[in-house]
């Protein structure tokens, strides 16, 4: 496998595991063992909402300090409806989904707390 060249065998299906989770696809047409060719397409069509609205939040980072305090605020709400769905995903997509939420919602809150003290 191409990633045999680079990590160690045992890491290899982690590798192919933490690609497929953060959207990324396999070099070369290889694809990880033991999934049907077609649960790609399927899971690429068939979007979860809380995936889309997740989508949503994460987009608007690099406007960040272009977007006025209500906005900010709405935003970390929005931020904070998604923790709970994202708590009930399998243990390895919840940490990997929780830790960009964090920061993602860690920006927000940032960037409101510098607005709010340049108008001081």
């Amino acid at each position: 496998m191409f990633f045999a060249r680079f990590f160690p065998p045992k890491f290899t299906a982690n590798v192919v595991a933490v690609m497929l989770l953060v959207g990324l696809t396999a070099p070369c047409g290889v694809r990880a063992v033991g999934l049907p060719q077609s649960s790609a397409s399927q899971a690429d069509q068939a979007k979860e909402a809380w995936q889309k609205e997740f989508d949503a939040v994460r987009s608007k980072t690099q406007d960040a300090m272009t977007f006025s305090e209500d906005e900010l605020t709405e935003l970390i709400r929005r931020c904070d409806a998604l923790l709970p769905q994202i708590e009930k995903l399998d243990e390895s997509r919840r940490k990997v989904y929780l830790g960009r939420l964090a920061k993602c919602r860690g920006l927000y809150a940032y960037v409101l707390e510098a607005k709010k003290n340049e108008k001081k």
